[in-house]
């Protein structure tokens, strides 16, 4: 028979899930993250896992939609301590270059370890992880109040390209910090002015 949980316990238990869940996608990817060895880190049974949530899946959407807002939140911080909106927004970038380059496994959207996890996504589903993505450039930059010298949707683009251009690393082609860096302070200082 399955131990039942209170409120607090699933509330607890969530939590655990997910923080654990997060750091093993961070360092193994989500293949290699599996349910026995979180249930066993959170010290719960596997059964026990299923009756919190439906799916490894769930869980990683979950973990996703923390990791989106630790991003927003993070990034909002660099803009109000900055000098200026304009730097605090790149410091905001720079935060995440480090985030993307050193959690690939995370963060890397067209890798063949994305591509299975979202195969088991229903189409809405992945359709709404992609928006709340792309959101969090857009909330970022109403958050710092620059006024875009392009339309919202070529900033976007570009700002994400140049993030994205950080996970590059082939034979021909090595994304570098120095690299990033001249492309970022380049490309905002002709995409925003200070209002």
């Amino acid at each position: 028979m399955a131990k039942r949980f209170s409120e607090e316990d699933i509330l607890e238990i969530k939590k655990k899930l997910k923080s654990a869940c997060e750091m093993s996608w961070r360092t193994k990817g989500y293949k290699q993250t599996n349910i026995p060895s979180l249930t066993k880190e959170v010290g719960i049974s596997t059964g026990s896992f299923y009756l919190i949530y439906k799916t490894k899946e769930e869980l990683f959407v979950e973990v996703l939609q923390h990791v989106q807002s630790t991003m927003l939140t993070t990034w909002a911080r660099y803009i109000e301590e900055a000098d200026s909106a304009l730097e605090g927004f790149k410091q905001g970038m720079n935060w995440l270059y480090h985030e993307y380059r050193s959690y690939p496994a995370l963060y890397d959207f067209n890798s063949p370890e994305y591509d299975l996890f979202l195969a088991k996504l229903p189409k809405e589903k992945i359709r709404e992880l992609e928006e709340a993505s792309m959101s969090v450039f857009s909330k970022m930059i109403v958050h710092s109040k620059l006024r875009l010298k392009l339309s919202e949707e070529e900033t976007i683009n570009i700002i994400s390209t140049i993030l994205f251009l950080s996970l590059i690393e082939r034979d021909t082609l090595k994304a570098t910090e120095k690299t990033f860096t001249f492309l970022m302070n380049h490309a905002l200082d002709d995409l925003f002015e200070e209002v």
